[in-house]
């Protein structure tokens, strides 16, 4: 081999060290470890994607009947059967 070709190696064998794949290696070979992982970060999207939720609606829910309250003709009814059927279970 020649001094560039050991030059290459030693290059490639620091990025590869820096990307962390010896640490993906050894995750993806603890198969419970990636399952709690998993498990964990599905918990996290569902409580993140219900707290989100429940905050936009209630902001619009907000919206509404401030637009309710300002008593537009046409709009404020239409607007009321909105709120009156989200209400209604």
């Amino acid at each position: 081999m020649n001094h560039n070709t050991t030059e290459q190696l030693d290059k490639l064998a620091q990025r590869l060290e820096n990307s962390g794949v010896a640490e993906y290696v050894k995750l993806s070979q603890r198969t419970g470890k990636i399952l709690w992982l998993n498990f964990i970060s599905g918990v996290a999207r569902g409580l993140g994607f219900t707290i989100g939720a429940t905050l936009v609606l209630a902001l619009i829910y907000k919206i509404i009947s401030n637009i309710i309250s300002m008593n537009i003709p046409y709009l404020t009814g239409a607007l009321q059967q909105l709120v009156d059927m989200i209400k209604t279970p």
